[in-house]
């Protein structure tokens, strides 16, 4: 009897992809993608470049994509910040929606969200995920809060 179930589990093993054995890692740029970024931006986007010489890391928690409006460099980047249990991640987020002192938001699909005009950033929360989203120019101040909305909204569907 022994014998089948090691026999069982190795098959099962055996027929599950090596991709799916190994540990997944993260990406932001798999979630925030180039047309995310287009449709924020509301023209081309290009990637982030990549050095082929240095060695991706296992976590890559930031994704910023670059443009031109108006003749104008513009960006539109998301940065991902996972929390242990969903209730660390809902205090600091709380903690940091204070300290911003802002009002809450509505996004659909999200646990809380915020826009901080101190940073030009729309902080959304989902579960333990939280994303700031921003999008316009390099200026803080002259970051666009729609648009960043619009981001993450797409972004809390994905998550």
């Amino acid at each position: 009897m022994r014998h089948l179930a090691i026999a069982a589990t190795a098959a099962l093993l055996a027929s599950v992809p090596a991709a799916a054995q190994q540990p997944q890692l993260f990406d932001a740029c798999q979630l925030f993608t180039q047309a995310d970024a287009e449709a924020a931006l509301g023209g081309p986007a290009q990637a982030p470049a990549e050095n082929p010489k240095v060695k991706r890391p296992k976590v890559v928690p930031a994704c910023s994509y670059s443009g031109t409006r108006d003749g104008k460099s513009v960006a539109a980047s998301a940065h991902f910040r996972i929390g242990k249990t969903d209730a660390e991640t809902e205090r600091a987020f709380e903690e940091n929606r204070l300290q911003f002192q802002t009002k809450p938001l509505i996004i659909r699909g999200a646990d809380a969200a915020f826009w901080s005009g101190r940073t030009g950033e729309m902080n959304v929360r989902k579960g333990r995920t939280w994303v700031a989203v921003a999008v316009g120019p390099q200026k803080p101040a002259e970051r666009e809060m729609e648009a960043a909305r619009k981001a993450a909204e797409a972004l809390v569907k994905k998550l």
